[in-house]
């Protein structure tokens, strides 16, 4: 298979499209052409080969719009133009767009439309509702103008939660052109370690409960802050770690102090990568508040870890859950359920351990990248199968 695959980021930026790529394109790579035609950052050059891959990255200016969207907006000239002299040289089978959110990316659909060749898009994001009023007002207008036209323009569309799927065909897509295969985890990187983050946090106490993740808005950590005092009405020795960065970082230190729960909940910062496992295996309970996600990344790397799971219903949370068997999902936003249900899981330690348990069986049984990956290649298969016959 010829693939070439397209973002207007991709390693070493940050984020979860672009870890999906790597993850996927480099394993991809092991016996397939594969080729990324992305934006370039600083300090990377125009061409290189990573685990396989040829790199492509285009002359790009990156406008920072934080109010909007976290990663800046790239605008790239000569995209079409790129695209056609590699083809010109692979001749690809298939050309796959990751996200539908820079316009100047987009213009792929445009050249394998015209090329008559199979395009795909990755579905990553459903519709941006419940983000922020000005992310749900913004991201309504843009996929009114051009994010609606990808998803309609496009051969067929791999969504990574079922839940992405069920969402976006209120714009009118055919259930049959959306095919579920679920983002990936490394579970050779991400497994159960050695719990180092407990000796820096747990002194003193008996439980640590674990947030990892930008410190923004949809991540609903008011929620979780404002269930603490009633999960420490019982469980009083427990410490929350609200882990990474992000604008709302200092609105939520002052939550906190008004509280008077400096002890009790702490700003750990930024954790490098190499570092997660140990962080993940010192929770004893992973929490995801989120008032909207897809499939995030960071609970699929807990779950790998080995960590019980307390999530909100929000996106494709609960794809990843067996109520009460690795973990409990609630409803988004309510702050009495969550603090509940914490309270539920704090109270049977015995439990706690068995649920950390299936974790790892879920993440290796269901969500292994090579597991993924197989599933992926097979669908491309059978994709190209219908479209060139």
């Amino acid at each position: 298979m010829k693939l070439c695959m397209v973002n207007g980021f991709f390693h070493p930026f940050i984020g979860g499209s672009e870890k999906h790529m790597y993850e996927l394109g480099r394993r991809l790579a092991l016996d397939n052409n594969v080729h990324v035609v992305t934006s370039r950052l600083d300090d990377t050059p125009e061409f290189e080969v990573i685990e396989g891959m040829q790199v492509h990255r285009l002359a790009t200016r990156h406008k920072k719009i934080p109010a909007i969207y976290p990663p800046p907006l790239p605008i790239t000239r000569g995209v079409e133009v790129k695209l056609e002299e590699l083809d010109g040289e692979t001749n690809f089978d298939a050309f796959n767009l990751h996200g539908r959110w820079f316009p100047n990316w987009n213009r792929v659909v445009e050249y394998a439309n015209k090329k008559n060749k199979l395009m795909v898009h990755t579905l990553h994001n459903q519709r941006p509702l419940g983000i922020s009023p000005v992310v749900s007002f913004t991201g309504t207008v843009y996929d009114s103008v051009f994010g609606k036209r990808v998803l309609h323009n496009v051969d067929r569309i791999i969504s990574v939660s079922a839940a992405a799927k069920v969402d976006i065909m209120n714009y009118g897509i055919e259930a049959d052109k959306i095919e579920v295969i679920h983002n990936g985890v490394d579970t050779n990187f991400y497994k159960p370690s050695e719990p180092t983050y407990h000796e820096k946090y747990r002194d003193g106490m008996d439980n640590l409960l674990i947030f990892v993740g930008r410190i923004i808005e949809q991540k609903g950590l008011r929620y979780l802050i404002e269930a603490m005092p009633e999960v420490l009405k019982e469980h009083p020795k427990t410490r929350l770690l609200i882990t990474g960065k992000g604008k709302f970082k200092d609105r939520h230190i002052q939550e906190v102090k008004k509280l008077g729960l400096e002890d009790n909940i702490m700003f750990p910062g930024f954790v490098p990568e190499e570092e997660m496992p140990n962080l993940y295996s010192s929770a004893d309970i992973f929490v995801l508040p989120s008032l909207w996600e897809v499939f995030p990344i960071a609970m699929l790397e807990a779950l790998a870890s080995g960590a019980p799971l307390m999530a909100s219903d929000a996106g494709g949370n609960a794809e990843m859950i067996e109520q009460d068997g690795n973990g409990r999902v609630c409803e988004r936003g309510n702050t009495k359920a969550l603090a509940d249900d914490l309270r539920i899981m704090l109270d049977d330690p015995n439990k706690l351990r068995s649920m950390g348990l299936r974790s790892r069986e879920i993440a290796v049984e269901r969500f292994d990248w090579d597991i993924i990956t197989k599933k992926t290649k097979t669908h491309y298969q059978n994709m190209m199968s219908d479209f060139y016959n």
